[in-house]
């Protein structure tokens, strides 16, 4: 197909319908995977009503792009298609209290029947990340929200208001509460009860205060362990068994034994044994997005390196963006059991003596849940990749992740129709960032193929 006529057809709309029309094809086929092609993929999406100016403006005006989210709520629903609404959520947990937020989105003329989309980012980000890219154009959720509910979440500590001052981000203070400022001493405390429980619940609570009717919990790279861990709570009758994913993987048992398979574990739990104590966070920086291959074309920013890319990425989302984790969230995130003994010790010794109330028999008591939520019991399910994400696939796909994580679903639900959608263009783990629009084509079909009762 000529350019010139590929545009004449997307601009008649002709283009995109044959485009939806293709995913559910390829998701309706009980294959081991469906490899969806550039072509196809570059004709997916939709314009946006005022191209995102209105949105841009706000985050260009502010410090680091670290806008108030409450101003999208005086935005004109008719100018960008939407309604926006800012929830902060305030949920006590191991006897502290902690702010959870949620940028809601619902749109003018939602395509009917549909239900709300909950997006949870990845480690070291936050709702920014989903919402516009590191030049503040557009992001995934501005066009999921002309044609389905969404709500961006930001996990407890990684949203601060108006973003981060200090540059070295190992001595930044996570935004576990959003009124106050957290002195060193309480930080290093909630730094190491930072469990996977307790960001469920709070995911938990935020959605059942905030949200109403049909619910799929779409949680990217480490967020990805969140809709697992929720799948038998009260949330339940709402997601009715069906999970989706984008970059998401699977349990953190079903990580160990495809690392144990590719012989690669006992490398991984060297590497991990030498993070922080889980009171201290792990900073992030542009080597370890090249080393993690996070860098790929169509980044929005150049270079003439993939460094020079990765250095621009954190020179434009330095304030907004929290760029650390924490210790326990990455290696509960990795099922490194390997290190409990010495996690249980490290725990006990950072909440000795602690005027917050919080009981390290407690923590204890909620470390690695990560390794054994529900596996059985889904009804449908779909994992989306780029061609390029190669912590989740790579060109043998017999060894890749969301290909091990299927077989296992697989076997454990016979019959069930679980798929994996590969997007045979050169996404990298953040192409949600790359290419917004044409992902947000591609997860709206899944959301319609993966809620069909048959």
């Amino acid at each position: 197909m000529s350019r010139v006529l590929a545009t004449c057809l997307l601009g008649a709309g002709l283009l995109s319908g044959a485009a939806d029309q293709k995913i559910r094809e390829l998701l309706d086929q009980n294959r081991e995977f469906a490899s969806l092609s550039a072509e196809t993929f570059n004709g997916m999406g939709w314009d946006l009503p005022d191209n995102g100016r209105a949105v841009k403006a706000i985050a260009d005006a502010a410090p680091g792009g670290a806008f108030d989210p409450k101003k999208l709520e005086a935005l004109s629903a008719s100018a960008v298609g939407y309604r926006a609404r800012w929830h902060v959520l305030r949920y006590k947990y191991y006897g502290l209290d902690w702010d959870i937020t949620g940028l809601q989105l619902t749109p003018n003329k939602p395509d009917p029947g549909l239900p709300t989309l909950a997006i949870i980012h990845g480690g070291s980000a936050n709702w920014y990340e989903f919402f516009l890219d590191p030049v503040n154009q557009p992001g995934l959720g501005q066009y999921l929200a002309q044609r389905v509910p969404v709500m961006l979440i930001t996990i407890p500590g990684n949203y601060a208001n108006g973003g981060w001052k200090e540059r070295q981000f190992e001595k930044r203070t996570p935004g576990y509460v959003l009124d106050r400022q957290i002195p060193p001493d309480e930080a290093a405390v909630r730094n190491a009860v930072f469990t996977f429980t307790l960001v469920a619940e709070g995911v938990r609570k935020l959605l059942e205060q905030t949200t109403s009717g049909p619910l799929l919990i779409l949680g990217h790279s480490t967020g990805g362990e969140i809709q697992y861990l929720l799948k038998e709570s009260s949330l339940k009758s709402r997601v009715k068994d069906r999970s989706i994913g984008w970059g998401t993987g699977g349990p953190a048992f079903i990580t160990k034994d495809h690392d144990e398979i590719l012989g690669v574990r006992a490398g991984r739990v060297v590497t991990y044994g030498r993070y922080p104590r889980v009171d201290i966070l792990r900073a992030r920086d542009a080597e370890g997005y090249i080393s993690s291959n996070y860098v790929g074309p169509l980044n929005p920013l150049k270079g003439a390196t993939p460094l020079d890319v990765a250095k621009a990425w954190f020179e434009h989302e330095g304030v907004r963006r929290p760029q650390f984790k924490q210790t326990l969230q990455d290696l509960e995130h990795q099922g490194f059991v390997e290190h409990r003994a010495r996690l249980e010790n490290e725990i006990r010794e950072a909440v000795k003596g602690n005027k917050y109330g919080v009981v390290a028999d407690d923590v204890v008591r909620d470390l690695f849940s990560t390794m054994s939520p529900p596996v059985k019991g889904y009804r449908r399910m779909v994992w989306m990749v780029g061609s390029l994400d190669d912590g989740h696939w790579d060109p043998t796909p017999g060894t890749a992740r969301e290909y091990y994580f299927a077989k296992r679903f697989r076997q454990e639900n016979p019959g069930v129709p679980i798929r994996i959608l590969l997007i045979d263009a050169p996404l990298t783990h953040y192409g949600h960032i790359e290419r917004p629009k044409q992902l947000a084509g591609v997860m709206l079909e899944a959301v319609r193929w993966v809620i069909e009762t048959k």
